[in-house]
């Protein structure tokens, strides 16, 4: 089915073999033996045909029909392949680690096993991190979901449907255009809009909206990690008292140079 839905798609692109292969950065003749299916390729370079035809992995792998890569696009039904670590030895699932300065490459690379290999890993054995879960750990940089302060890791669980997110529950959001982002969603994938509404907890940030299409991975946030205390909410009455006690302080000193005159 690969071969025969790899050429069907790239024919209602209107690309011819060369045109695919060269925005593939693959030769023609690899991409003719993928079509005749004389080869097979590898999921990284599955996943970036799918990204440039518009449609799932697991379309391109399957086989499904125009009407339906539609409807599972708008729906967020999309089976997404997800590349995770696991221990060679007992077969579990390791949690990766996704700091700030591996975004731009796990943006790239989130679907090739390689990439997936290079992220640091460990395990998390309390209860409430489920084994039959799988979870991933994303450094946050920004103010915009305060008071979790910048620099945070947010430990987040793979969501393999979309029309389970939402709620306005908090989520690591993997977008092809904004990169990897933490919002509140609001999922309004079964109303006229078919986005999700991205709305931040510092309300200095505006809310906006994102397509489906826009999106590569859903991960529901669980807990996070800081090693910068948030700011109290009492924060802005402790700064009342202080400017209160200066005032004192003031007061006190010029009845005391008033007392000494």
């Amino acid at each position: 089915m690969f071969a025969k839905n790899l050429k069907a798609l790239r024919k209602e692109k209107g690309w011819t073999q060369q045109e695919l292969a060269e925005r593939m950065g693959i030769k023609r003749a690899a991409l003719g033996a993928y079509e005749e299916g004389r080869s097979e390729p590898r999921l990284a370079n599955v996943l970036a045909m799918a990204d440039l035809l518009g449609v799932s992995a697991d379309a391109m792998m399957r086989g499904v029909n125009a009407k339906e890569v539609e409807a599972n696009r708008t729906s967020g039904q999309r089976l997404r392949i997800l590349t995770v670590p696991v221990n060679q030895e007992t077969n579990e699932e390791h949690v990766a680690v996704v700091p700030v300065r591996a975004a731009a490459g796990y943006l790239e690379g989130y679907g090739d096993p390689d990439f997936v290999q290079t992220l640091p890993t460990f395990d998390l054995p309390i209860p409430e991190v489920s084994p039959y879960r799988t979870y991933r750990l994303f450094q946050i940089e920004g103010d915009s979901m305060l008071p979790i302060p910048s620099g945070s890791y947010i430990l987040a669980s793979f969501e393999p449907d979309w029309n389970h997110s939402g709620g306005m529950r908090p989520y690591v959001v993997v977008t092809r255009n904004e990169g990897i982002v933490f919002k509140r969603i609001e999922n309004r994938l079964d109303t006229d809009h078919q986005d999700f509404r991205m709305i931040s907890d510092n309300p200095d940030y505006p809310p906006y909206s994102v397509q489906p299409d826009e999106i590569s991975e859903v991960w529901r946030a669980q807990a996070y990690l800081a090693f910068d205390w948030p700011t109290p909410a009492f924060s802005g009455m402790e700064r009342i008292q202080g400017t209160l006690d200066a005032l004192r302080q003031e007061i006190s000193a010029i009845q005391s140079g008033a007392a000494n005159d």
